[in-house]
């Protein structure tokens, strides 16, 4: 083979490399976009170690620009909760709120039969007890130990979860935040963590040595599909761990901010 055709060769064989390497750019790059999503989840837990009764709490909302499209989630969303128990959102010295309410906790357990239209489960049908049968997958028990809520809200563009302050819902009050080490160790350069003080509303009749612990939190996250599923996200968190009996009322909680978890590559949907 002479220099000539060698050269032709190697040549042939860059270009054959260059258009493989750029279908697998394309594919890549079409794959992103198509799996590319943003949603953000909040979740809402209360419980106690001994029976309370009569109990109302009051937590954070995500708030931006005044309102709270999350809490519009939360109203909207049907919940298997046994009678006596209710949630709304109101309007608060500290800007609006998750209220929820509960004639006890722990309750006793709630029982369900699946409704089924056209091959797809519509809801879920209280029934007594005595209609549940642990071995009938269509029936389900419901323990009620503790006050469980979640919504999520996907929304139609990227989240910005390198600096969402300014930009996205945060849990509002916050004061006197400031920037500190990371509890948890990350990969990424541009994970950042806050500190702040926020605050919770608690009442309920129960024993004296009674503990309630509260915790919200709030994921923004923004996920896709490349060789497996990549994500970035900010998660907001506030919590009082084992308050007293004898402080209730709005109680001070401790809030924490973490942002820049996870991945960013270049060019992101807007």
């Amino acid at each position: 083979m002479n220099f000539r055709t060698l050269g032709i060769v190697v040549v042939a064989a860059l270009v054959v490399v260059a258009v493989a390497a750029g279908g697998l750019w394309a594919f890549g790059r079409l794959s992103y976009l198509d799996s590319y999503g943003s949603q953000y989840d909040y979740s809402v837990r209360v419980s106690a170690d001994e029976p309370i009764s009569n109990v109302t709490v009051l937590v954070p909302l995500p708030v931006s620009d005044g309102s709270s499209a999350v809490g519009d989630a939360v109203e909207s969303r049907e919940y298997l909760l046994p009678t006596g128990w209710a949630y709304d959102v109101v309007e608060t010295e500290y800007g609006p709120m998750l209220r929820l309410r509960a004639d006890e906790i722990p309750a006793d357990p709630t029982y369900y039969r699946a409704v089924v239209e056209n091959d797809r489960l519509v809801r879920w049908e209280p029934i007594p007890a005595s209609e549940y049968s642990q071995n009938d997958s269509d029936t389900l028990r419901v323990e009620h130990d503790a006050i469980d809520l979640s919504a999520d809200v996907r929304v139609n563009q990227s989240i910005d979860t390198l600096a969402p302050e300014g930009t996205e819902p945060l849990f509002e009050p916050r004061e006197n935040a400031r920037l500190v080490p990371c509890d948890w160790p990350s990969n990424s350069d541009d994970t950042r963590c806050y500190d702040y003080e926020s605050m919770v509303f608690v009442q309920y009749d129960g024993p004296e040595t009674t503990n309630v612990s509260v915790s919200v939190e709030l994921r923004g996250a923004n996920s896709w599909w490349v060789g497996g599923w990549n994500y970035n996200e900010y998660v907001d968190h506030v919590a009082v761990y084992d308050l007293p009996a004898d402080r209730q009322g709005w109680v001070a909680a401790d809030g924490e901010l973490r942002t820049g978890v996870g991945n960013y590559p270049r060019n992101p949907p807007q």
